[in-house]
């Protein structure tokens, strides 16, 4: 029986994982080919995707780590409802892209567990955000998506950093902090796309390739963040493993 439910998983797996490979030749063809209409729903799909990965191996997601992941997967997904589906709302789909970076904080603290570590991170962080949305505030006389965008991208990159911090603990901080970075990236080529609306201009061929490159950060960004709490190690022996009980290569 459980070698019928570890191939099961592993074909589960498998096909999640020819889904999401044709899912992202889908978004970087259609963009590609400035089929920007065409793409709304592949890109809206990429996150639900990572859900479905995390529900179909929810013993490996069955810990704090991997509810507080699960959580913000869940922010992201209705970020992306509102942005990219309804295309309308951005305040609001920022706030839940914000919701999604503080869940991520979240995580990253309980995984340190270290008190003397959170009372110096968590005030550096409130006073940099703090001076990155009044930075961005006053100048544009608080437009709402400014200073939103100022609070969720100034989480974001603490995060990351404090990522990179803990890579040496493990397979599982890896895949966090490159996820994060991912997303970092994305985001910056978000900001480029917008930058006309702040007086900031780019080439018609700069636009295009910025307009590929949000997805080219984005989907793996979302994979390597689901990875990174579903116990990578444990999950990738189960794939790979043979059925006697040897690992494969």
């Amino acid at each position: 029986i459980m070698t019928a439910r570890r191939t099961a998983a592993a074909v589960l797996n498998i096909i999640l994982a020819a889904a999401a490979a044709a899912l992202f030749a889908a978004l970087i063809a259609l963009n590609a080919m400035r089929r920007y209409s065409d793409v709304r729903i592949p890109e809206f799909c990429i996150v639900p995707l990572c859900l479905v990965f995390a529900l179909c191996n929810f013993k490996n997601f069955a810990s704090v780590d991997g509810i507080l992941t699960v959580l913000a997967l869940i922010f992201t997904t209705c970020a992306d409802y509102v942005m990219v589906l309804l295309n309308t709302n951005y305040p609001l789909s920022l706030c839940f892209f914000a919701a999604a970076q503080v869940t991520y904080c979240v995580r990253i603290q309980l995984m340190r567990r270290d008190l003397k570590y959170l009372a110096i991170s968590l005030p550096l962080r409130v006073i940099v955000c703090a001076a990155a949305v009044i930075g961005i505030g006053v100048p544009f006389e608080w437009d709402a998506l400014l200073v939103l965008a100022a609070f969720y991208f100034t989480n974001l990159i603490f995060n990351a950093a404090e990522a990179l911090i803990m890579i040496k603990s493990g397979l599982a901080n890896i895949l966090f902090f490159a996820g994060l970075l991912l997303f970092a990236g994305c985001d910056i080529c978000v900001g480029l796309n917008s930058a006309g609306e702040v007086g900031l201009e780019l080439s018609a061929a700069g636009l295009y390739a910025v307009n590929i490159l949000i997805w080219v950060f984005y989907m793996p960004s979302q994979i390597l963040i689901a990875l990174s709490a579903c116990r990578p190690k444990e999950f990738f022996k189960k794939i790979f493993r043979r059925e006697d009980g040897r690992q494969i290569g």
